[in-house]
């Protein structure tokens, strides 16, 4: 009769090997993405059943199925390092030649294979000792093991990287998609420190099984559930890439907001994107890219926004009070009343004679 560990244990595997299906099945956009997520669950559920089996004698019966032959550590890192991409990488596409990653875990799962079909043949024979030996633990234990965390630290420095180059973006698309991507290799972090516990023999292998549990649940049903989660925010990070190579987008921002606040180019009725480059000196083109992909705007709006800043400061200042709304407007930039209306509105939430109560 089972007691509530191997119970726990069991159900915990059945799970998995349930997500598993699923994840490889399941039609998303990010399908790639879960195939690789799969992988993973796919080992920890084999290394859960192993729990299972160990805890209630059955790997050491008989009649046992050496289910544990069909996994190897070794896939862990590959699968890792797809997910990060696929996740970090808006302009990553698998192509065959990725399969080379899963060659060493080809190896270890036809080693296995071998050694279990012809163990009594081999059991005195070099291949025998050789898979016994210390290397063969390190190449089938300790490599994947630094090789993932190796992998880790490689992504979380990209994704510091990208959040630097990132800092102008006002987007919340892009916030969550950081907060959900740091959840994931923080988790995945924890995941590493139980193992690399594990495999030095530093803590009880029943915290390992709570945290593999734990990861089946979490990340797998995340996957299963809501594989949108994962999802990079490619039109966002695209404009990320480095359209213009020769100019420091930091340094010309700044000489496009001092154009602005100093300069008081938005005072002209009918500035041009191509006068306001002139007025930079800079290309028309990558004067549109800053204003598109740092401030998400048109390069009306973000004109506009400078000059109902203006409208609002005017209306503020007692030496302007003699002036009507719409002499204040002309005054500001815009060119007609009907278009400072829509604009004002747009912007503060109120009509000019509303916000001026």
């Amino acid at each position: 009769m089972y007691n509530i560990n191997e119970t726990v244990l069991l159900v915990a595997a059945i799970q998995g090997f349930l997500l598993f299906l699923g994840l490889i099945t399941k039609k998303t956009k990010n399908k790639l993405s879960n195939i690789a997520i799969s992988i993973i669950v796919f080992v920890i559920a084999i290394t859960i059943l192993f729990s299972w089996g160990s805890a209630s004698h059955y790997n050491n019966s008989k009649n046992a199925i050496p289910f544990w032959i069909l996994s190897s550590y070794l896939l862990v890192p590959a699968s890792f390092w797809i997910f990060f991409e696929v996740n970090t990488n808006p302009t990553f596409k698998f192509s065959k030649k990725y399969w080379l990653l899963f060659l060493p875990a080809l190896l270890d799962i036809s080693v296995q294979i071998i050694f279990k079909l012809f163990y009594q043949l081999l059991e005195n024979e070099i291949f025998t000792v050789a898979v016994k030996s210390q290397f063969w633990f390190f190449f089938v234990e300790i490599l994947p093991l630094f090789a993932t965390i190796l992998i880790l630290i490689f992504y979380l420095r990209r994704l510091w990287l990208i959040s630097q180059k990132m800092k102008e973006f006002k987007n919340s698309i892009l916030t969550t998609y950081f907060k959900k991507m740091i959840f994931i290799l923080i988790f995945m972090g924890l995941l590493l420190t139980f193992w690399t516990a594990s495999t030095y023999y530093l803590v009880q292998y029943k915290v390992i099984e709570i945290v593999l549990v734990s990861f089946i649940f979490l990340l797998g049903y995340t996957a299963y559930f809501k594989p949108d989660f994962f999802e990079i925010p490619t039109e966002i990070l695209l404009k990320n890439q480095r359209s213009f190579p020769n100019f420091d987008d930091k340094t010309e921002l700044q000489k496009l907001n001092l154009a602005f606040k100093e300069k008081c180019l938005h005072l002209r009725p009918k500035l041009t994107v191509s006068e306001l480059a002139n007025e930079l000196n800079l290309p028309t083109k990558y004067v549109t890219f800053l204003i598109t992909n740092y401030y998400s705007k048109n390069f009306n709006d973000f004109v506009n926004t400078y000059r109902v800043t203006e409208v609002v400061t005017r209306m503020a200042d007692p030496a302007e009070k003699h002036k009507s709304l719409l002499g204040i407007a002309l005054d500001s930039g815009f060119n007609s009343k009907s278009s400072f209306n829509q604009v004002f509105k747009q912007h503060t939430g109120k009509t000019p004679s509303e916000y001026s109560l």
